[in-house]
């Protein structure tokens, strides 16, 4: 458990809505955090006595309105700003910062951030210092000598942000979770997060929170002896299938409240009981959790346990939709009419005209969607192999 710092305020001033996300969901327990947009910098500046400390990431630092302010900014706020940045930013944008503003290298754990917050205020934060630059983190061309990231197809930043995080979560045991919408790839991030992992060699299980009532859920987890209800055979739960490995739990938001609490034991504690027995077994399964809900505002609503939600948000990663991934779409269509290409043993071209109406459409179904209307494109150029526009459709 971290502590609650009593009176610390915090303002975070972010255009990249991941950035703020993270900071809410993994320290607004602690801190009275405040939110602000690339655009509310003005509104920043009215009452900062109200803050102790302003993060601003690297973005909106380097933006026109904040370097247009930044002075007033850095008087009002002297030897309280830090500036989110990654490593291969540093060298880029650190001499226009002022020396009142400190680098930290992002994203980082709330581990990390309190072993360095409980030295004291004065000296709180993984601060980047001149004489002594942050560890190393992967630029975008090392991720090509990653082999699991070749199935994350794209090279935009919000997916090389997600590969980054992988990185530096995937050998430690924190509880993990990807939030985004259905069909935005969070199952193969979180197989990819266990493949880099140490457990690499162990079991990958899933288990789907929305499958099932309470007997269900608890039998599916933990097991069940035979005779523990009516024509109950002996059963191996999910939680023992994935000890020494990894057990991920998707849509975990789906959870009733009573399934919530038995849950919280198993996180805390390490044990778990299968229904009918009377004896406890340990599972040593390294957890990563996944959903499409916004699980602060179920707290909000006293539909997801707040006890539970702390004890799962350590290392957040927000998967993109894939409306925001337009950079990427040559890419991931040429990878998905290869794919189509092996099933039929027909050769697919397709016009950039049809790949640009596909890059402009919004995908409310994600991936399931993309690859729903490329199949069906296909069918419908079957004669020539050449997929126009006039075959796309949603």
């Amino acid at each position: 458990m971290f502590p609650k710092v009593i009176n610390v305020s915090i303002a975070v001033v972010a255009s990249d809505c991941g950035v703020l996300r993270f900071f809410e969901c993994v320290f607004e327990e602690e801190f009275k955090m405040n939110f602000f947009s690339d655009s509310q910098v003005a509104s920043l500046l009215k009452n900062p006595d109200d803050f102790d400390y302003v993060f601003f990431d690297t973005a909106t630092a380097m933006s026109e309105k904040a370097l247009g302010r930044w002075s007033d900014i850095c008087a009002f706020f002297k030897g309280r700003i830090f500036v989110l940045t990654y490593e291969s930013e540093i060298s880029n944008y650190y001499s226009n910062l002022s020396d009142n503003a400190k680098t930290v290298p992002y994203p980082f754990t709330k581990k990390t951030f309190f072993l360095f917050f409980n030295k004291g205020l004065n000296d709180s934060l993984p601060i980047t210092r001149r004489q002594k630059p942050p560890a190393q983190k992967a630029k975008t061309d090392e991720f090509k000598m990653v082999p699991q990231f070749s199935r994350l197809i794209g090279s935009c930043e919000k997916l090389n942000e997600i590969k980054r995080k992988i990185l530096m979560v995937a050998d430690t045991d924190t509880p993990l979770i990807f939030f985004g919408e259905s069909g935005t790839g969070k199952t193969l991030a979180a197989q990819i997060a266990h493949e880099l992992s140490s457990r690499k060699n162990k079991p990958f299980v899933i288990a789907n929170m929305a499958n099932g009532n309470k007997e269900l859920f608890e039998s599916n987890l933990f097991g069940n002896v035979r005779g523990a209800f009516t024509d109950a055979r002996e059963r191996e739960g999910l939680f023992k299938k994935a000890d020494k490995g990894t057990l991920f739990m998707d849509e975990i938001a789906e959870l009733s409240l009573d399934c919530q609490a038995k849950l919280l034991r198993v996180i805390e504690t390490g044990l778990f009981r299968p229904v009918g027995s009377d004896e406890e077994f340990r599972s040593d399964a390294r957890l990563i959790f996944a959903t499409n809900a916004d699980l602060r505002q179920m707290v909000r609503k006293r539909l997801f346990r707040e006890d539970l939600y702390w004890r799962i948000v350590d290392f957040p990663i927000e998967v993109p939709a894939l409306r925001e991934r337009c950079a990427d779409f040559p890419l991931l269509v040429q990878n998905e009419l290869n794919e189509i290409q092996k099933k039929s043993a027909r050769s697919y071209s397709i016009t950039k005209e049809a790949v640009q109406k596909m890059a402009e459409c919004q995908w409310p179904g994600n991936f399931r969607q993309f690859k729903a209307c490329l199949r069906r494109a296909a069918i419908l150029s079957r004669d020539t192999g050449v997929i126009d526009e006039d075959a796309i459709s949603f």
